[in-house]
C-alpha cells in the first residue's frame, strides 16, 4: 500500500441533496490520516480523522442491529397484548351471567 503524501481529490458520481441543493460532492484525503468533505462549488468543509469515521459507521452498524431487536421485541408485546385483550373480551362476552337464568 502507498501512504498517504499529499492530498488525493476525488469527486462522487452521484448528486446528494434535491432540487436547486443537489451537487456532487468532493472528497479530500489528506496527509495525517484526515478526510474531507465540500460540496462541489462551495467552500465550506468538513474534516474528521479517518478513525472517527471509522468508529461512526461501526456505531451506525450496531445501533441498526440493536433497533431490529427491538422492533421484533415490540412486535411481539404488542401481539400478546392484543392475544390477552381478546381473551378479556370474549370473558366479558360469554360470562355465565345466573341473574339471567333466574329471570327465566
Amino acid at each position: 500500500m502507498t501512504t498517504i503524501t499529499k492530498t488525493v481529490r476525488r469527486v462522487t458520481q452521484d448528486t446528494y441533496g434535491y432540487g436547486r441543493n443537489a451537487r456532487k460532492l468532493v472528497v479530500a484525503f489528506e496527509k495525517g490520516d484526515l478526510i474531507t468533505i465540500r460540496e462541489q462549488g462551495r467552500r465550506t468543509k468538513h474534516t474528521a480523522r479517518l478513525y472517527d469515521v471509522l468508529w461512526w459507521m461501526l456505531r451506525c452498524q450496531a445501533d441498526k442491529a440493536r433497533m431490529e431487536k427491538l422492533r421484533e421485541r415490540k412486535a411481539k408485546k404488542a401481539a400478546q397484548l392484543a392475544e390477552r385483550r381478546q381473551r378479556a373480551a370474549e370473558r366479558r362476552l360469554f360470562r355465565h351471567n345466573p341473574r339471567e337464568e333466574a329471570s327465566v
